[in-house]
């Protein structure tokens, strides 16, 4: 069973008959929209998310929506205090909050290896939720933590193509910013439901689920958090063609940003900046076929981050190279494509990032007789195998 199913061995070692199998992830789904339920979800994920394979239940649709639209009606905050077992004190709790920020600056450097470290995390903060002892202060930033978990566990196995494992992980995060009463976290767990659904090309999943986003940050949410969720409902609606209304997400991300007020952002929202809308932006008019003002956009980005932001440095660059090549500019194109491949030797671990780099070698092919190209070809090549 363990071969059929295409079960790490190691994982069948660790993990107790019959956790390992596959489950239906109508499962994390349809669990009570209340306290019980999202313990109950968070269990059922904490347990089974990190077996699926690439080829089982991917939502979409009304099933992909279902969640949401509970969300939204019961935003929580659920009472969120137990006494059954041992204490969780604050201190424990503040050592378990400056975990999950070193996680997500952990991440910047690409997904591999990340999912089982991230998982444990939520399964270990799990238990302490389902079996500990806490007042309702620290019961909701237990949640907080675990929704923030599992938002990057369902990104790090989305590196890995495993879409149904991060759909289940984001469901479970959704329910526990909603259990935290966190508004602004559910919103931007919405936002990357929408952003998987945009960038497996299920375009209608993604721009309805943005619209859900959006809506609800309007509705709760600080100025950066909204700016945010425009910015992304631009990118979405730009992937799906529909220019006017990502030109107009887009513009009302920036006069969000532009209107914020310094100290009122969660504190997961602080790196969000013009450069950040200017990427996002870029992008966006790549995918419209506006490729000179996407190339600005995504390179006055990339300046302004000055090194930092790897793996979204990647991202934007591979973009980048591609537009240069759709416009005919091969060594532009090939100079970006040099930059994902030395981020790649020397910074990221990242099946995303080396399928984007294949995406680039496979546009670069007719022009492989181009001294650009063929230099491009041979670096990558040493420069990779030696990495």
């Amino acid at each position: 069973m363990g071969e059929l199913f295409e079960v790490d061995p190691e994982m069948r070692v660790r993990t107790e008959w019959p956790n390992w199998l596959p489950v239906d992830p109508l499962g994390n789904v349809s669990a009570p929209w209340n306290l019980a339920g999202t313990i109950e979800a968070l269990v059922e994920t904490a347990e089974h998310a990190i077996m699926d394979r690439r080829h089982f239940v991917l939502l979409m649709g009304a099933e992909l929506l279902l969640p949401v639209y509970n969300w939204r009606i019961n935003p929580g905050p659920f009472v969120a205090l137990q006494a059954r077992g041992r204490h969780v004190s604050e201190a424990l709790v503040s050592e378990i909050e400056k975990l999950v920020m070193i996680r997500g600056e952990m991440s910047q450097h690409g997904g591999g290896g990340m999912l089982n470290m991230l998982h444990s995390d939520l399964r270990y903060v799990t238990i302490l939720l389902k079996n500990g002892t806490y007042s309702e202060s620290i019961g909701r930033r237990l949640f907080g933590a675990a929704a923030d978990l599992g938002m990057h566990a369902g990104w790090a196995a989305a590196e890995y193509e495993r879409e149904s494992a991060a759909q289940q992980y984001l469901f479970a995060a959704l329910r526990a910013a909603a259990a935290a009463g966190d508004h602004a976290r559910g919103v931007r767990i919405v936002g990357r439901l929408g952003m998987r659904a945009c960038e497996t090309d299920r375009l209608r999943d993604a721009t309805q689920l943005m619209d859900a986003a959006t809506a609800e940050a309007e509705r709760k949410t600080p100025d950066v958090v909204q700016a945010i969720a425009w910015t992304y409902a631009g990118r979405a609606y730009a992937k799906a063609g529909d220019g006017a209304t990502a030109r107009r997400a887009l513009a009302g991300a920036s006069t969000r940003l532009g209107r914020a007020t310094s100290g009122d952002a969660p504190a997961w929202s602080r790196w969000f900046d013009e450069s950040w809308v200017a990427a996002e932006t870029g992008r966006a008019l790549c995918d419209l076929g506006d490729h000179k003002n996407g190339q600005k956009e995504i390179i006055a980005a990339i300046r302004s981050w000055a090194g930092a932001y790897p793996r979204d440095r990647i991202a934007c660059l591979s973009v980048l190279a591609v537009s240069h090549l759709r416009t005919g500019d091969v060594d532009a194109a090939c100079d970006s494509g040099t930059q994902v491949v030395d981020l790649l030797a020397d910074q990221i671990n990242s099946d995303r990032a080396q399928k984007l780099l294949r995406d680039f070698q496979k546009e670069l092919a007719p022009f492989k007789d181009s001294a650009s190209a063929r230099d491009f070809t041979d670096y990558a090549r040493s420069r990779l195998v030696a990495a």
